[in-house]
């Protein structure tokens, strides 16, 4: 089969590879939709195994298609035809992050992956039974193949949004208007929130955060923070959300924060950068740091019910749709956006 590999942000080839067969327990997906994912751009992380299976980690994760095969012992309720959105991370419900109810932080979750070594910016995955037991949902018709792949990102923001609450009325700073900002949006509108503002260097993706219900925007050169205050009557914010990846705005984030609030630090910098913190301000003003890594089983079966129900709008999202030969063109597209580019989805069938 073809399958995208990974060698550089600028450099992903269409190759031919290993067609798994499906073995006991497991289910044969045929890839309909896959999009591209911030953390698949992630260049320094990526490339340190450029051309093996996969790149590194999870290459092609927010993905939807239809069944072409169960091995022996998989449920009935699984059979060939049935439209299904899968997860490549599963947690084992047993270990003692799990049983405190971090999922997420759980060593299985982190580890496990499609059989399939090219993740699914490729024509077909193969889903191991722990994936199948509990990382794999039925798809309903009226939810496209390519809206059925925000259910992984929006799963994620729903849990980020359990640590960092948005509700009763809470005034929120989402830091950064890419994909998982607007989702933030949408999700604290829903979740109940007073106040919502965003700041981003981008103007055009100011006026997107706006459209997805930001009550204001904040240029991201300016003084975040006092401008921040300005709107929302002298008050710091009750949840800041980092979905910027950079240096400077940890430190927004911390002076934003008014007292009693929580800063959700929801994506990561390069592990390699160190943050300072005056612990002093965070002692006094008892703020909470919390942190989200992505989702589970709970999570993501909120987001596609939300999805469903029309409760979060991620069709408008939606700006390129590419075939798999082209999944470099979507790489660029989400490293270095251009021409309005704000989600890239890659269809490996075409």
């Amino acid at each position: 089969m073809k399958a995208a590999v990974y060698y550089s942000n600028r450099d992903i080839r269409t190759e031919d590879v290993e067609d798994l067969p499906v073995g006991p327990g497991e289910v044969r997906v045929r890839v309909m939709a896959c999009g591209v994912c911030g953390s698949d751009v992630m260049e320094w992380y990526r490339i340190k195994r450029a051309g093996r299976p996969g790149g590194i980690g999870a290459f092609g994760h927010e993905c939807t298609g239809v069944i072409e095969g169960t091995g022996p012992g998989v449920s009935p309720e699984w059979k060939a035809g049935d439209r299904v959105v899968m997860t490549h991370h599963v947690a084992c419900n047993t270990c003692q992050a799990c049983t405190r109810g971090h999922t997420t932080a759980c060593r299985t979750l982190q580890t496990t992956k499609f059989r399939q070594g090219y993740g699914a910016f490729a024509e077909h995955v193969v889903l191991p039974p722990i994936n199948v037991d509990r990382g794999m949902f039925h798809l309903p018709g009226e939810v496209s193949f390519d809206a059925g792949t925000f259910v992984e990102p929006l799963g994620c923001v729903v849990r980020g949004q359990r640590w960092a609450p948005t509700s009763d009325g809470r005034s929120v700073l989402v830091i950064g208007a890419g994909i998982t900002g607007l989702l933030h949006i949408q999700a604290a509108r829903l979740n109940g929130a007073g106040f919502i503002a965003v700041s981003d260097m981008n103007p055009e993706r100011l006026e997107l955060a706006r459209k997805f219900g930001a009550d204001e925007t904040i240029v991201a050169t300016e003084d975040v923070p006092g401008r921040f205050r300005d709107q929302n009557d002298g008050r710091g914010a009750d949840t800041v959300v980092m979905t910027a990846p950079v240096p400077v705005c940890v430190g927004q984030s911390l002076d934003a924060v008014g007292p009693g609030g929580t800063v959700l630090f929801f994506a990561p910098t390069r592990p390699d950068v160190q943050s300072g913190i005056n612990l002093w301000d965070l002692w006094q003003k008892e703020i909470t740091i919390t942190h989200s890594y992505a989702a589970d089983s709970h999570d993501l079966l909120t987001a596609l019910t939300w999805i469903r129900r029309g409760r979060v709008n991620v069709t408008d999202m939606i700006t390129h749709v590419l075939p798999l030969k082209d999944t470099a063109e979507g790489f660029l597209l989400t490293a270095q956006p251009r021409d309005g580019s704000l989600k890239a989805i890659i269809h490996p069938q075409e």
